[in-house]
């Protein structure tokens, strides 16, 4: 049985999530790419792969802000991006909450601008449109009202039981879990872009006995070592090609 995440690996929402994430942190509603410093969004979309709760896209937005002028082209690296995440009081549940909120607000205002920076990432949502979809999973750290939304205006039919979102502060732990207790398989695999919830996953759920088979998805919010590191903690990273040629034939 195999799980996909969403946002890097079906859908291209960096653009979405970076507007949203200086929204929440301005407590305006902008709509359009060209009322942030191009600076700032080039750092958020070089860094963007270190952030794994949506919340923390604020931290990394608010660094941004106030480093872009300075470090135009800094790449934090695994432990400085953490101790950013450290001087931060605000639970990581409460600023994916408030980030949730401004999202439904940013729709509201103009639904065409929030759906016009996302985008499918193909040809993995040709693949899923041609084959059935009653068994389609996804597992991701978006929020229900969203995922669902995007899947309907570009035409994926998807079970709104199969889609185990980031509400509620819910992690993909806590997701996995209910999946298992769902579907009752005794293997799954799963295909996410960050190392960090792939790596948070497998030492969860895999012990003596391999349950999850882990899928670095090398065309989503990637940093420059990921494909290196995922094949050295024994995952499959896979180009987008491969994984089309493989696909569904091999998972």
């Amino acid at each position: 049985m195999l799980i996909f995440d969403f946002d890097g690996v079906l859908m291209d929402s960096v653009r979405e999530i970076a507007v949203t994430a200086y929204n929440t942190l301005t407590g305006n509603i902008v709509t359009r790419l060209n009322r942030i410093a191009p600076q700032a969004l080039d750092l958020f979309f070089r860094n963007r792969f270190h952030v794994q709760p949506i919340g923390d896209a604020l931290v990394l937005m608010n660094w941004c802000l106030e480093t872009s002028n300075s470090q135009p082209h800094k790449l934090l690296n695994e432990k400085e991006y953490d101790n950013i995440l450290q001087q931060v009081e605000e639970p990581a549940a409460g600023r994916t909450v408030r980030f949730f909120e401004t999202r439904s607000q940013f729709k509201a205002k103009d639904i065409k601008a929030w759906l016009a920076l996302n985008e499918p990432v193909q040809p993995v949502w040709r693949l899923l449109l041609e084959r059935p979809s009653d068994d389609l999973v996804m597992l991701t750290n978006k929020n229900r009202e969203a995922t669902i939304a995007l899947c309907t205006h570009f035409g994926l039919e998807v079970s709104n039981d199969n889609i185990y979102s980031g509400d509620k502060g819910a992690t993909k732990i806590d997701n996995f879990n209910r999946i298992m207790q769902r579907f009752k398989k005794s293997t799954y695999a799963f295909i996410d872009d960050s190392v960090k919830n792939l790596r948070e996953i497998d030492a969860h759920f895999n012990g003596d006995e391999k349950v999850v088979s882990l899928i670095f998805a090398a065309w989503g919010y990637t940093g420059p070592n990921d494909v290196h590191l995922a094949r050295n903690l024994g995952y499959q990273a896979l180009t987008i090609e491969e994984f089309a040629d493989r696909f569904p034939n091999e998972f």
